[in-house]
């Protein structure tokens, strides 16, 4: 009897650490995606159709549905600050008249929102107010204005890309030998990287003495690519082609830093470009074998939102 219980009690301890909850920490693909700062007017605030005389709280909901920035083992989470802000970047109000409206911020600091991690699966959220007064409309003369507040995001980004190639460097030996790998005419990489600007696919080709890696990149969010040198300097009122889509590109593959060219920061067209990145032939290895490639595209980015107000002569 004594036997049957003591296994009894084994089984339940076996199959309790086996079964219980999963913390969630593991099997979190948070690098998908293709989406940085979201911003969102939050509903009735302020409301579609106000009177003169009244405070004015223009809100706005801000969510981080990308993965930058990440947690560091030293500092905890890695906040970037672009320089000259106290946050990731900056929102800027405009669009409606402020001769009747007064006192509203131009600009507010978007707050250090932390990127989508294992720790954090859906990412940063936080509100900013825009706040300020109507004035009397009847000194004015004015029976009713339709104002629109148009807010522009301004902040700096990273794109993570990795992928898994083929590093061979005699692809072209008659010698038959068995490989753990060949080299595909192209990787493709769907789904985004947590980011709006992402690496679509990459084309391997093995040279006399070194590895080429052909990387194409694109931008599927719904806002512009700005120069991150230039960001706090001309966005979002100053943008022309000297600033926009522009990307600085840098990356490793087996313990070699990428050489590439054209030099940074790369100009895209229409939101696309390529650039093509080298590593010497791996001196230690006649075999082929499979490696991370990694690929950090950097950048400024910029979107924007906008809503309309009804505000009448109070009667």
């Amino acid at each position: 009897m004594r036997k049957i219980i003591l296994m009894a009690l084994i089984l339940l301890l076996f199959f309790g650490f086996g079964c219980g909850p999963e913390t969630g920490e593991t099997g979190v693909d948070y690098r998908k995606g293709t989406q940085g700062i979201v911003m969102n007017f939050m509903q009735d605030m302020p409301p579609a159709k106000m009177y003169d005389n009244m405070l004015i709280d223009l809100v706005v909901e801000i969510k981080n549905k990308g993965a930058y920035p990440q947690p560091t083992s030293i500092t905890g989470w890695a906040i970037i600050t672009t320089p000259g802000t106290k946050g990731i970047g900056t929102l800027y109000l405009s669009g409606f008249d402020n001769t009747l409206i007064v006192g509203m911020p131009k600009q507010i600091s978007i707050p250090k929102l932390e990127g989508k991690s294992p720790y954090n699966p859906v990412g940063g959220y936080d509100v900013v107010s825009f706040r300020g007064n109507i004035i009397n409309f009847d000194s004015r003369n004015i029976d009713s204005y339709n104002a629109n507040f148009l807010v522009t995001s301004c902040y700096k980004y990273e794109t993570i890309a990795s992928q898994t190639v083929c590093v061979d460097p005699e692809p072209y030996s008659t010698k038959e030998k068995t490989k753990v790998c060949t080299i595909p005419p192209s990787y493709s990489l769907s789904g985004g990287q947590g980011a709006p600007v992402t690496v679509t696919k990459i084309e391997e080709t093995v040279l006399s003495n070194k590895i080429q890696f052909k990387i194409y990149i694109k931008n599927l969010g719904d806002g512009k690519i700005i120069d991150k040198n230039r960001l706090n300097i001309d966005c979002p009122y100053l943008l022309d082609y000297t600033n926009l889509d522009k990307v600085y590109v840098s990356g490793r593959v087996s313990g070699y830093s990428l050489s590439c060219k054209p030099n940074n920061p790369i100009n895209l067209i229409n939101g696309e470009g390529s650039v093509i990145c080298t590593i010497p032939k791996p001196a230690m290895s006649k075999s082929a074998y499979t490696t991370p490639l990694q690929v950090k595209l950097e950048y400024g980015y910029s979107s924007s939102i906008q809503k309309s107000v009804e505000i009448l002569n109070t009667p």
